[in-house]
């Protein structure tokens, strides 16, 4: 590889570009499981903006009475949803010193490509996960009728509250949990819970919907409160998980399997509950998708290696800043979300054409904010939004798991 001292990207060799480039991708690659499996016919044009409004049609009501001879049916509304997300950039950058610039530049910058692909991959996987963890249909492994109910929207209904009568509990119950609407015009979407009062019943949510849910919508509400470490994902959880999906006609994989994400420590209490069936007995294992462990329930499993772990919601009072609770990561926390789901339940929505990029900046004589070419730059760039797009196409089972030291 050439050694000599650039003063740009653009003066780089174009083998140095597509060999950095390519180095980027194969080092994040082990960490973006999700991506794989994420819509990605959704990237917003370039000079279109930033973001990009989704449209989630209701189906029809099933025909149960014949239309007579000669007749028309009646007509019916076609209904639909409509949602936005905004595509945002996320980065980072490292500094290489002149000193080591000096001694060993080409063996260094391999290295740093190597850790920014790596952190690249973990940090898009990880947005995956939150949204995942706020936009899916939660399902605690418990099966607790305390914590997670299903209720009716009453009169109170503006974008952002409703109120159920089902809901009788203390203030700030449900805060910090999520809130699915299961049926009418706003089926589909998940928001987290920001706050509860038992004054009229009302849940508060976030983000906004587009349009008011109306009198009679029906929702689910759950909270990671009471789960423990007996609390463990389990076959029977799994099976729960996926006649769920069945019966919303979620669509799978290859039209025969819906996906799963597990972390090490929920998969070491899954595979000690079940008849699990490796990897490397599928009947065409050359098929076998970039981090995929095994088949088990018509579900195929995927690894990630991270595991995605929360604070228990306690009820207390939702703030300005979240500190617990569905889609905010806590290395220390002891919830774990294990998603599992069917086409079309989530994109990963780019700015089309615009590729997930490595960035190597060698400063040069006209780099007037490096006076002395005292370091070089190593960064990685995307454009990037992980969308939800159908809550009930993904179940997100809530357990705790095995602490293996």
């Amino acid at each position: 590889m050439p050694t000599g001292v650039a003063t740009s990207t653009s003066s780089l060799t174009q083998l140095m570009k597509v060999y950095y480039d390519k180095a980027l991708l194969y080092y994040a690659t082990p960490s973006m499981v999700i991506d794989q499996l994420a819509d990605k016919s959704r990237d917003i044009p370039q000079r279109e903006g930033k973001t990009v409004n989704f449209t989630r049609y209701i189906p029809l009501d099933i025909v149960e009475t014949p239309t007579p001879e000669g007749e028309n049916p009646d007509y019916v509304p076609l209904q639909a949803f409509n949602f936005e997300k905004t595509v945002s950039k996320y980065a980072n950058s490292v500094r290489l010193t002149d000193l080591v610039k000096l001694t060993a530049y080409d063996d260094v910058a391999n290295s740093a490509v190597m850790l920014q692909g790596e952190n690249m991959g973990r940090s898009v996987n990880r947005l995956y996960r939150r949204a995942m963890a706020t936009g899916f249909y939660p399902m605690r492994v418990d099966n607790s009728s305390t914590y997670a109910k299903t209720g009716t929207v009453g009169a109170t209904a503006t974008v952002n509250q409703v109120s159920a009568a089902e809901l009788t509990e203390a203030d700030h119950f449900w805060c910090d949990g999520v809130i699915v609407f299961t049926s009418g015009r706003n089926k589909g979407s998940a928001h987290l819970v920001t706050g509860f009062s038992s004054t009229g019943d009302i849940v508060t949510f976030s983000p906004a919907l587009m349009d008011a849910p109306e009198e009679g919508d029906k929702f689910r509400i759950a909270v990671s409160t009471g789960l423990d470490a007996t609390n463990v994902v389990t076959c029977e959880a799994v099976e729960r998980a996926v006649a769920f999906l069945k019966f919303q006609n979620a669509p799978k994989y290859d039209g025969k399997y819906f996906a799963g994400i597990l972390d090490p420590f929920v998969q070491y209490d899954f595979r000690n509950d079940s008849s699990w069936r490796n990897a490397n007995t599928y009947a065409t294992p050359q098929n076998l998708r970039n981090g995929e462990v095994g088949e088990w329930g018509g579900v195929r499993w995927f690894e990630d290696t991270e595991p995605y772990t929360e604070l228990v919601t306690d009820g207390t009072a939702h703030e300005s800043t979240q500190d617990r609770g569905f889609g905010r990561y806590d290395i220390s926390g002891t919830i774990r979300h294990t998603p599992i789901f069917g086409k079309h339940a989530i994109a990963g929505t780019r700015i089309d054409g615009v590729k997930d990029k490595v960035i190597i900046k060698v400063s040069g004589s006209q780099d007037t904010s490096n006076a002395t070419n005292a370091f070089s730059l190593v960064s990685w760039r995307i454009f990037f939004v992980a969308t939800p797009l159908n809550s009930m196409f993904g179940v997100n089972l809530i357990s705790s798991a095995t602490n293996i030291q």
